[in-house]
């Protein structure tokens, strides 16, 4: 184990920027989170769902593949939809998931927009405008959702496996830098038990502001991985 070392990967931060985005309608920053209120509103219209800056709105993209999830995301969103929440999906994968996300969002026209396939300007819109990311996967060597999610000040909910584990802080292992909420048992159940524990930090401003700082102040750049890698080859000779 002395001998082994995890990096993380880096993220292009002049690409998966708040300021200076071709793909995003509403800049904003850390220093004035306006923009993102504005970015959800568009895109509660751009996906057909009614408009509504108050609703907790959840967004995935991903792979519609078992080890991400999808499945246990399922079932805690056929559990949740009878809360006061919206849901948004982006992706492709298993027909049979395919089918099942489409007619989740045909039986919840209001709350659930699904678009299949992949849309490089969208899953920026989707990380810009919704309030929470959930990233249930199965095992995940890294992730990069959910950096770009921390970047966008939106509040990533993961289940504890790998890089999901080690780039999300939860309340209950460091409040003054929790940027996000994890849960750790593989079931719709849990995920939906972590849902609700979103929609008490929604409730509730200086907290939910608290969670989007923090995480909009990580450093996931491509310079800091360099400087890992670097600090690591000079330990190594």
């Amino acid at each position: 184990q002395a001998r082994l070392i995890g990096i993380l990967n880096g993220v292009d931060y002049d690409e998966w920027n708040t300021t200076n985005n071709p793909y995003i309608q509403h800049p904003y920053s850390a220093d004035d989170l306006r923009g993102k209120v504005k970015n959800k509103l568009a895109l509660q219209i751009e996906m057909g769902l009614p408009p509504n800056e108050k609703i907790p709105l959840f967004g995935s993209i991903n792979r519609l593949v078992e080890q991400k999830g999808v499945d246990i995301q399922l079932a805690a969103l056929e559990e949740m939809l009878a809360a006061d929440i919206q849901f948004v999906l982006l992706g492709s994968g298993n027909p049979l998931f395919e089918q099942a996300y489409k007619e989740l969002a045909q039986r919840h026209p209001t709350r659930v927009a699904t678009q299949i396939g992949y849309n490089h300007g969208l899953s920026h819109r989707i990380e810009a405008g919704c309030d929470f990311f959930l990233l249930p996967s199965k095992f995940e060597p890294c992730g990069l959702n959910q950096m770009y999610s921390l970047r966008y000040g939106t509040i990533p909910i993961v289940r504890i496996t790998g890089g999901l584990d080690d780039t999300v802080i939860d309340l209950c292992e460091d409040a003054d830098r929790a940027n996000g909420i994890k849960f750790s048992t593989y079931t719709g159940s849990a995920l939906a038990k972590s849902i609700r524990k979103a929609l008490a930090i929604h409730e509730n401003p200086e907290l939910i502001s608290h969670y989007r700082l923090n995480g909009m102040a990580m450093d996931f750049s491509w310079e800091r991985t360099a400087n890992l890698y670097s600090d690591f080859y000079s330990r190594a000779q």
